[in-house]
């Protein structure tokens, strides 16, 4: 008997514990309801398909109310649940701070300083830790009220886009073979960062550093950019960073933050996910799962696609010389403006890449044939069929 409890103790010891990470995000006033709904369909898809371990468990909760929201920023327990926080999230939106009628500020810095709380925003969440509050009002940059290492140096740059961003070299977040990479993003007004003053960067510990005060505490400040804009904003546009607070001779590290500028939540790509999942977990302070380079993916050519693509070719090509320039210049001309503008572009790009004069109608021309004899193909065989191969013997 003994010895089966003795064993019962040993499998129990011995089996993973399931650990929670859970986030409360804000999702009351200034807050966007997509941007929320699409974060929680990641979290639901991460812990269903992408987890590889008891330890990446994400627990979701979110609230429209000012009061749980700020016991939860002054004691890390939700009072609705009773669950210990580990992420605070605000989403994209618009100055939800405005809605939060206690000092939010001191509020924040005790949830991260204090009890080692971690955060995570995007856009409008951003925008709000790293300070600038009243956004285009009085420029980027302005009114940076949270002590964080950085900055807002631009932002606001149009809604409804698609930016660029480069991954960074030694950031927490991504595996190696992504640095040096561009990925897309959404983009939707969010904030490029740059860092604050007194923020250097530390050759040991391969981040910048900022040591301050904060709340007369002495407190160093790591941060870490994930990645940064090739075009529609100046700066960072995603940033990693930690307090640590000393004690002693020694730097106690407390709450972690990660800011998006651009909307990995909106952004049609199964890698944007992910980083808004690890991005989540690091905050928390969980083991944040690197997922091995991708093998690249072979595509086979089906069968009778090399000679459909010959027959259009050869089609279309034929039209381009046979057909009277009065005709494929009507044909251009009753286009509307925007295709006009791409073919033109077409056009310029094979003039200067290989000094051939293309006319932007012959491309014009070229393409519709194309596109003609592929839909007659299609059309051929929805109407009767395609001919059976021949059984093998």
């Amino acid at each position: 008997m003994r010895a089966a409890v003795t064993m019962i103790a040993f499998v129990v010891l011995m089996s993973p514990v399931c650990a929670e990470v859970h986030i409360l995000t804000w999702a009351g006033e200034g807050a966007d309801s997509t941007c929320v709904a699409r974060t929680k369909e990641i979290v639901d898809w991460w812990n269903t398909y992408r987890a590889t371990g008891p330890d990446t468990t994400i627990v979701w909760h979110y609230t429209t109310r000012v009061d749980r929201w700020r016991t939860v920023l002054e004691t890390g327990t939700d009072p609705l649940t009773g669950a210990r926080i580990s992420v605070v999230y605000v989403p994209g939106g618009w100055h939800p701070e405005r809605y939060w009628d206690f000092d939010w500020v001191r509020a924040l810095y005790h949830a991260q300083i204090d009890l080692g709380i971690g955060y995570v925003g995007i856009c409008a969440g951003a925008y709000l830790h790293a300070g600038n509050t009243t956004y285009s009002a009085s420029g980027p940059g302005h009114d940076d009220v949270l002590q964080d290492g950085v900055t807002v140096i631009d932002g606001m740059n149009g809604p409804n886009r698609i930016c660029r961003v480069l991954i960074l070299q030694d950031n927490p977040l991504t595996p190696e073979w992504t640095w040096g990479n561009v990925f897309t993003s959404k983009y939707w007004n969010g904030p490029g960062f740059g860092p604050e003053p007194g923020l250097e960067f530390n050759s040991s510990y391969k981040c910048w550093v900022k040591i301050t005060n904060i709340e007369g505490r002495e407190v160093m400040i790591k941060i870490w950019p994930v990645g940064e804009y090739v075009d529609t904003c100046k700066g960072w546009a995603i940033v990693a960073g930690q307090y640590f607070v000393k004690e002693g001779d020694k730097w106690v590290p407390r709450g972690r933050f990660v800011l998006f500028g651009p909307h990995p939540e909106l952004t049609s790509r199964t890698g944007a996910h992910a980083l808004l999942a690890k991005a989540i977990l690091w905050a928390a302070g969980a083991k944040v799962p690197m997922e091995p380079q991708p093998s690249p993916v072979v595509q086979v050519v089906p069968k009778g696609t090399i000679p459909k693509a010959l027959v259009a070719a050869v089609v279309a090509t034929t039209l381009t010389f046979v057909l009277p320039e009065d005709v494929k210049e009507e044909l251009f001309a009753a286009s509307d403006p925007i295709t006009q503008g791409i073919f033109e572009t077409i056009s310029n790009v094979i003039q200067d890449k290989l000094g051939l004069e293309v006319p932007p109608e012959d491309i014009l021309t070229a393409t519709v044939a194309t596109v003609v004899v592929y839909a007659l193909e299609a059309l051929i065989e929805w109407l009767f069929g395609t001919a059976p191969a021949p059984a093998s013997a």
